[in-house]
């Protein structure tokens, strides 16, 4: 039998700072989220992390043709899309199931490391994905170097910038493991920034390369 979940935001009245110490009894966030971590078997918390490493490079799929339509349109368009918008959609959804952990159902994370996993996995298997997309269906007879820069590159960007993000992802849930806190997204801002700054960096020099038909 589990214990109940823990109340939604706002509504641990132990967590409010005019009521915190006042009365005995007052549940907060701390509170639940030990209650509910306790009574979660070890091997419920692996067989999630599992499944979400096994869901993550699928749902990578969304980002990959996302990417593809980014290269639509006027010059300026495409380099914005590519550079910025591209990478900031696409780490987010890398990321998007290790997120939810973290923020939604911390107690159910086995270990910090285990976020980081899981965000990695999905980079790769989106890197994977995306490379299918543009080598089959984008791009038309690509040739043997564009295919070893895709495959080459592609995997060590993606994997790279996901690293960095889970390592924000792990951030948040250790803050809420070792303190009782409510997650808190906000934690891993400087995190996604860098990921995205790498990815789109990564992306620049690929359109510039292109434009001088290196590759």
């Amino acid at each position: 039998m589990h214990a109940p979940h823990p109340a939604a935001p706002g509504a641990h009245a132990g967590d409010e700072p005019v009521l915190a110490g006042v009365a005995d009894g007052l549940r907060t966030y701390r509170d639940d989220y030990r209650a509910r971590r306790h009574a979660t078997p070890p091997a419920r918390r692996w067989g999630v992390a599992l499944a979400a490493v096994l869901v993550a490079g699928p749902a990578g799929i969304l980002g990959a043709f996302l990417g593809a339509f980014a290269s639509v349109g006027s010059l300026p368009v495409v380099v914005f899309a590519v550079v910025l918008i591209g990478p900031a959609v696409e780490e987010f959804v890398k990321a998007a199931g290790g997120l939810y952990l973290a923020e939604q159902r911390p107690w159910l994370v086995p270990a910090g490391w285990a976020l980081v996993a899981i965000v990695v996995a999905g980079g790769l298997g989106f890197a994977a994905i995306e490379n299918w997309v543009y080598l089959e269906v984008y791009i038309e007879d690509p040739s043997d170097a564009i295919i070893r820069w895709r495959w080459i590159f592609g995997p060590l960007i993606h994997g790279s910038a996901s690293l960095l993000a889970g390592l924000g992802v792990r951030r948040i849930w250790v803050h809420t493991d070792t303190t009782g806190s409510k997650p808190d997204a906000t934690m891993a801002t400087s995190w996604f920034i860098a990921a995205v700054a790498l990815h789109g960096s990564y992306n620049l020099v690929a359109v510039v390369l292109e434009a001088l038909e290196v590759i």
